[in-house]
């Protein structure tokens, strides 16, 4: 148990669940095997024992499926990690003052701890009789032995539970990685585009293709070989958004700001979706101009990233008529992984989005001016 008393469940989490034949058939054989009136499948709380499983029992306790600690005799399993073997409760030492002697009826008890998968005790498997009864050794084996069929179906469930996750993360991976994929694809075509306005030597269009989309993997590198080292904010917009600026029509505007691995991911990923929106649609496509600017506000517990993006240029029609994967994945990340929000306003002249959400600290030291980012990232 925790140190408050609580249980730790981990998969388990059986507290106020519906009852289950699986457990309603390991206190059936306790009750068939043992030849006792009352058998139990407990998980505790600090407050309370849950019956998960519970055969024999009277009314109104039947039906409550719970009574409070001072009706339990399993607390005292949960706490030692001990089986409790209780011949007469009246005068046992350790339980005779208990509730559950009087309004359940307990005159002899024994019980094992069960265990979640991590490890820790969450309950017990027990015996009741209503006379007194002095537990045998084949009877205490027969108790062990169903406690272990029960963990295994508790190890069984929990299996399942993460093989479920880790299928359900590798599905939100594999549409992460394919929307990624388009949005390189669609930046490489931008790159080409932008590479063959105004040129004719083949060359020149060769080396300017050639020099963005390495660009291009220079920003993933930055993104995913970060390897827990700060990166710059204004490295990754560079990175990003570097390619892009063949006219000087780009702006940066903000103090040095250091990133962990996750706020580099976060920040590079919308700045990729925002790059990539611009080059179809806005500034970037329409050659207008891009500004970003950016502050950090320190408070006692948080860093907190104030980023604008203002494109003007563009002469908008208005916002998108839908909002696709991108940009409910953005919205996702920003909010709920960051305790941030996102607010856009399509003027006539561009898009103007402002994002704000918190950063974690720096885990190692980086450098202090801009010149020295540059100076490390060379």
């Amino acid at each position: 148990m925790n140190e408050d008393g609580s249980a730790r469940y981990g998969a388990a989490d059986l507290l106020d669940s519906p009852p289950e034949k699986a457990f309603d058939r390991i206190s059936e054989l306790v009750a068939k095997l043992l030849q006792v009136p009352v058998s139990l499948v407990t998980i505790l709380d600090a407050q309370r024992q849950f019956f998960k499983s519970a055969r024999g029992l009277t009314s109104p306790w039947s039906e409550a499926r719970e009574t409070p600690l001072t009706h339990s005799l399993c607390q005292h399993v949960a706490r030692t990690g001990a089986p409790l073997i209780v011949n007469e409760a009246r005068t046992d030492p350790l339980v005779r003052d208990n509730l559950a002697i009087a309004d359940l009826g307990v005159e002899s008890y024994l019980g094992f701890p069960v265990h979640a998968p991590d490890g820790s005790i969450i309950g017990a498997l027990c015996a009741i009789d209503r006379v007194p009864r002095s537990w045998t050794g084949a009877e205490q084996g027969i108790m062990h032995d169903l406690v272990e069929i029960l963990e295994t179906e508790l190890n069984l469930r929990e299996e399942i539970r993460r093989r479920r996750e880790a299928e359900e993360a590798r599905q939100i991976l594999m549409r992460e990685m394919e929307h990624r994929v388009k949005n390189s694809f669609a930046k490489v075509q931008a790159i080409v585009s932008l590479s063959l306005r105004g040129r004719r030597d083949l060359d020149d269009i060769r080396q300017s293709i050639s020099q963005r989309i390495g660009a291009l993997a220079k920003t993933q590198s930055l993104l995913v070989n970060t390897s827990g080292q700060a990166a710059s904010l204004e490295a990754v917009l560079l990175n990003e958004l570097g390619y892009y600026d063949e006219d000087g029509s780009l702006s940066l505007a903000g103090p040095v700001v250091a990133l962990c691995e996750d706020d580099a991911i976060l920040v590079g990923m919308l700045v990729h979706e925002l790059a990539t929106n611009a080059a179809k649609y806005g500034a970037i496509a329409l050659g207008g101009d891009l500004a970003i600017g950016w502050n950090e506000v320190d408070t006692e517990d948080r860093r907190r990233l104030l980023l604008e993006w203002r494109e003007s240029g563009c002469a908008l029609s208005g916002p998108p008529e839908k909002t696709g994967f991108g940009t409910s994945l953005l919205d996702a990340l920003v909010v709920r992984q960051s305790r941030g929000r996102i607010t856009r306003d399509w003027r006539p002249e561009g898009l103007l989005m402002v994002a704000e959400f918190d950063l974690a600290p720096p885990t190692v030291a980086v450098p202090e001016t801009i010149d020295e980012w540059r100076a490390a990232l060379t």
